[in-house]
């Protein structure tokens, strides 16, 4: 897959004499590419209560979320769940041994939620999708009140002794120990903040379990001149776009000014340079709460017009204050999502079936 990426930046040199070789490429990227399972597809994300939200952990009901996810696999096709506590690295959702062996207890579970989450998805015909923080244990973007007292240091003191930097750290000690684990269960990664990790490591130890998972890095924006992100491939290790708006701090995730990731689908995709494109987008104020902010025909019409184009979308629902479920406005937009979506994949193929006949 790299060597075909390079083959097609290459070309991209001489398009006038290699127009044909580049379209071949193209296809030929499409074809290998991991995350083709996605393509004209969407998806939802929702977080999983990690040890640092107390015993919501221990006490979260898997069937629970299960009931509202169970409608809408007919056209749903992928979950993303997290392994780290969201973009916090400090604290999991999965036993990890040298964390709770070297570092603080307080860091990783005994119940493992994401494995259990995991296997229910599988069993319902879910793919699954990791999100991970690549900070992990590090802590590099900071705040170390969000992290057990003293883990941070004995973290540090750890990986100097096994000779190894704190980023090598991260991908070989906790990612491969959760890639190894899980195996062909894990369908794709999404790593967060991955400038403050090691990309090519991430990359290497994410596809030890599962040489086939789709990856993706979110490793910082680059704008428009309106503030809004570009829609591009980011690395040669990616396989799927990361799709991360215009933060929240700055715009709503409604904000028009996010559709242009959309119309760069539309108008270039599905696949960009390789990767192919996909829009990650949070249903309410924030990643992890706040109110709703999509109507129903706006949140519909992004995500037909994505899925006709070829691309992938994640919807990110927060859960509820208790982690007990889907808050109803946005279980009942997904499920809105998912009865259109399915009337146009219907449409679409009794057209096809017209067009057989006619021939």
């Amino acid at each position: 897959f790299f060597f075909l990426l390079l083959l097609i930046q290459n070309t991209h040199k001489d398009t006038h004499n290699n127009a044909l070789d580049f379209v071949q490429i193209e296809q030929k990227m499409a074809e290998d590419n991991p995350a083709k399972w996605m393509e004209g597809n969407w998806g939802v994300r929702f977080l999983l209560p990690a040890t640092g939200n107390g015993k919501k952990l221990d006490q979260f009901n898997v069937e629970n979320v299960m009931q509202q996810l169970r409608p809408l696999k007919s056209t749903c096709k992928w979950v993303q769940i997290n392994a780290s506590q969201g973009a916090n690295g400090a604290y999991y959702t999965t036993p990890v041994s040298v964390l709770s062996e070297h570092v603080s207890k307080e860091s990783v579970p005994e119940r493992d939620l994401f494995g259990e989450v995991l296997d229910a998805l599988l069993e319902e015909g879910f793919k699954v999708i990791v999100y991970f923080a690549s900070e992990g244990p590090t802590k590099r973007k900071g705040h170390e009140e969000y992290a057990p007292p003293g883990s941070i240091k004995k973290w540090k003191d750890y990986c100097t002794s096994r000779n190894m930097t704190y980023e090598e750290g991260v991908a070989k000690l906790v990612v491969r120990e959760i890639s190894m684990r899980y195996k062909e269960k894990i369908s794709g990664w999404w790593f967060d903040h991955a400038h403050f990790g090691d990309i090519e490591l991430l990359a290497k130890e994410a596809l030890r379990g599962n040489a086939g998972a789709a990856l993706t890095f979110n490793i910082g924006p680059e704008n428009n001149p309106d503030g809004s992100r570009v829609l591009k491939r980011a690395r040669a290790e990616e396989h799927y776009t990361c799709g991360h708006p215009t933060p929240m701090v700055q715009r709503s995730p409604d904000w028009d000014g996010n559709e242009s990731m959309i119309r760069t689908i539309e108008n270039h995709g599905p696949y960009l340079d390789g990767s192919l494109a996909h829009m990650f987008i949070p249903m309410q104020e924030k990643w992890h709460g706040g109110k709703p902010c999509f109507t129903k025909a706006k949140i519909t019409d992004w995500t037909l017009r994505v899925v006709k184009a070829g691309g992938a979308i994640t919807w990110a629902t927060a859960l509820d204050e208790d982690f007990n479920s889907i808050p109803e406005i946005q279980l009942d937009q997904l499920e809105t999502i998912n009865r259109v979506v399915r009337r146009w994949k219907a449409e679409e193929k009794e057209g096809e079936a017209e067009e057989k006949e006619e021939l």
